[in-house]
């Protein structure tokens, strides 16, 4: 008995050492887990804050225009000491400060006009092929054709910032750089605006441009930075646009024209609110040779149901306003108009808004009608109007790029511009003859009154 009871003893005080063991050993794991997860917050929660203080100055390479979280949100964090010269204190947007990216596309879809100017645009930054482009003008005649060969399509190469934003840090770095009488990178004054009635010689207007002076001059045709801007209606964004794409690191440019997609004639006022003291044109031609341009029957695509398919006639599911009143002044309806008239009628609301401005320009804006166009570009546009001298070099490399249809995108042989002013007449249908003195024949004759 004693034995046993000895044995039971020694069994109970054995037990309850273990058991000691194990609740120290639990408490001390408990205690490592507690610190270990404490730890892990406390790194977590820095850099959560690291990331939200950096928020302001990051930008998403990846993000189309229309990307959410605008760096607008954040932009008090931005560093902003004053204005420094060093790109360097820009690590993000250095390339941008630098110049060494372009402006190829905004998106205003998002603005909201504020007391300041706006907020909610965006600027989306590519790096152009300019040598390209100055090298071959009618190879690459629209800027989207630029931007698609310099790989700025893809969102990959694509830097997307705040509109609004990035121009007030790119002037404060310009104006750091003015007074230290550096020129790394300085923003060129617009030179001269081009605005056209469509298929009236625009193109060739831009490509001589380009090819009297490659190295001193910089062209936009037709750009989308400019189109959307002058959307927007809203001058101060339309300054900022073509601040950012005046912008250069190449010290021989000096000029910098902009040729705007015809539907832009329609916004004339805009420009002129932001430049009033700029120059420019509108550019148009004879109605009938106008009209064949875009509805020549031998060229034009007709669909299934008889409707013309046309530049001239897009707009004819959902037509502008001013286009309505146009059609009532004749005593028209527009859901009655042939594809002809509503051609004639679109070409004619152009013509209209380009007229009003040319009477409140004081002489900034001039006509130019198609013919002769290459002589009085050299002449008297250029030289005159846009106040860039043209020497006998510029003479002939515009003679020699006129050779060249001003949209070839090639330089085979097939691609030789012949005069086809008499051709148009000649083929013009009495459809478009009738539709072009219903609607344009009135505004033609009053863009003569105004013409050089």
């Amino acid at each position: 008995m004693k034995s046993s009871s000895n044995v039971d003893g020694i069994g109970r005080r054995r037990g309850q050492s273990s058991t000691t063991r194990n609740v120290s050993t639990s408490i001390l794991v408990a205690v490592g887990a507690f610190v270990l997860v404490a730890a892990l917050l406390f790194i977590l929660s820095v850099n959560l804050s690291s990331i939200k203080d950096n928020d302001a100055t990051t930008y998403e390479k990846d993000a189309p225009p229309a990307s959410t979280g605008s760096i607008r949100n954040s932009q008090n964090k931005v560093r902003n000491n004053g204005p420094s010269s060093n790109a360097d204190e820009f690590p993000i947007w250095g390339e941008i400060m630098r110049g060494e990216v372009h402006l190829v596309n905004i998106d205003a879809s998002g603005i909201r006009t504020t007391k300041d100017g706006y907020i909610g645009a965006k600027a989306v930054f590519c790096k152009l092929d300019w040598d390209a482009y100055k090298k071959d003008p009618p190879s690459l005649p629209m800027f989207r054709f630029l931007v698609s060969q310099s790989g700025c399509e893809g969102r990959r190469n694509q830097i997307v910032v705040d509109l609004a934003q990035i121009t007030e840090k790119t002037k404060a770095y310009d104006k750091s750089l003015k007074l230290q009488n550096r020129s790394d990178v300085r923003a060129m004054d617009p030179t001269g605006f081009v605005f056209h009635e469509s298929r009236v010689g625009s193109t060739l207007v831009a490509n001589s441009l380009t090819a009297m002076n490659p190295a001193a001059n910089r062209v936009y045709s037709e750009s989308n930075p400019i189109n959307n801007a002058l959307k927007s209606d809203n001058p101060q964004l339309f300054r900022d646009v073509v601040y950012l794409m005046g912008r250069t690191n190449r010290i021989e440019e000096e000029n910098m024209f902009f040729k705007v997609s015809s539907i832009g004639s329609k916004r004339i006022s805009v420009m002129r609110e932001a430049f009033p003291d700029t120059p420019w044109i509108f550019v148009y031609r004879d109605p009938v040779q106008t009209m064949m341009s875009h509805l020549d029957p031998a060229k034009v695509d007709v669909q299934k149901n008889g409707r013309i398919m046309a530049v001239c006639t897009r707009a004819r599911r959902s037509p502008p306003r001013d286009l309505y009143d146009l059609v009532e002044q004749q005593g028209r309806r527009v859901d009655e108009l042939s594809d002809q008239e509503f051609c004639a009628a679109h070409l004619a609301s152009l013509c209209e808004s380009a007229l009003r401005e040319l009477k409140k320009s004081n002489y900034n804006g001039k006509a130019v009608e198609y013919d002769g166009l290459i002589d009085k570009l050299l002449d008297d546009i250029i030289p005159n109007h846009f106040g860039v001298t043209v020497d006998d070099k510029a003479r002939q490399r515009v003679f020699e790029v006129s050779k060249t249809y001003s949209k070839a995108k090639t330089r085979s042989v097939d691609v030789n511009w012949v005069e086809d002013s008499e051709k148009k007449e000649a083929h013009s249908t009495p459809e478009i003859r009738g539709a072009s003195e219903l609607f344009l024949s009135q505004s033609y004759t009053e863009l003569k009154m105004y013409s050089v």
